[in-house]
């Protein structure tokens, strides 16, 4: 774990380690620096009260049973996602976050490692540019057409951006790559991207399976 926890103390990213029972067994300086929150302040706390993560539209992301610590538990690792959070004085702040299982050497426990860095600006611009493609929707459609499908609804608490969302409720109505480019207007590789994000978010080796897990009965909204 030694040689774990000095390579994370080094990086330039904020880092904590979770333990098996999601408690933080470590976290960086560059934590401290992004969120305010000492070392001492978060060790032993659950991973979840720490960070307190919405998705980027406000809902709830970080729980005791989140969906990305169980993935980790079972020794996936999910490459990213955005959430947002506040820092310890109560800006609010968007991070993008990478998450990975430690192997330990003791039988029956693991660690988890959390990577995280600030993207509140790119999120932010990000934002506007969704905003404003969607009221250019808007003037050139101006009233919707009742006859056109109707997308299903996606359940808040999965760990999905905003995007990968519209790139979801699209594949559920039977899209292709190309037509979910057109649709969205941005290129075909930027749609596999997101579509691997998906995949990786929810546990699903393809895509028929990551809607089955999306849109299972099971899965309700938060």
């Amino acid at each position: 774990m030694k040689q774990v926890t000095d390579m994370l103390a080094r990086t330039g990213d904020g880092a904590m380690l979770v333990d098996q029972d999601g408690q933080v067994v470590f976290w960086n300086r560059a934590a401290e620096r992004l969120l305010g929150f000492r070392a001492e302040e978060v060790m032993g706390r659950p991973c979840h009260d720490v960070l307190r993560g919405e998705t980027l539209g406000g809902h709830p992301l970080c729980s005791a049973t989140c969906s990305i610590g169980r993935r980790v538990a079972c020794g996936g690792a999910v490459r990213n996602f955005d959430m947002q959070t506040h820092t310890k004085a109560g800006r609010m702040i968007w991070l993008n976050v990478s998450s990975l299982p430690v192997p330990s050497k003791k039988k029956g426990r693991f660690l988890a490692a959390h990577l995280f860095r600030d993207i509140t600006k790119q999120a932010k611009v990000r934002q506007l540019v969704d905003e404003l493609h969607t009221a250019l929707s808007c003037v050139a459609s101006p009233g919707p057409d009742p006859h056109a499908d109707q997308p299903p609804e996606i359940p808040t608490a999965l760990p999905l951006s905003e995007r990968e969302r519209e790139v979801l409720r699209l594949l559920a109505l039977g899209k292709n790559t190309k037509s979910i480019a057109d649709a969205l207007c941005i290129s075909p590789a930027t749609v596999r991207n997101h579509i691997q994000h998906i995949l990786e978010k929810l546990g699903a080796h393809n895509r028929l399976q990551a809607l089955a897990t999306a849109f299972h009965p099971g899965v309700h909204s938060s």
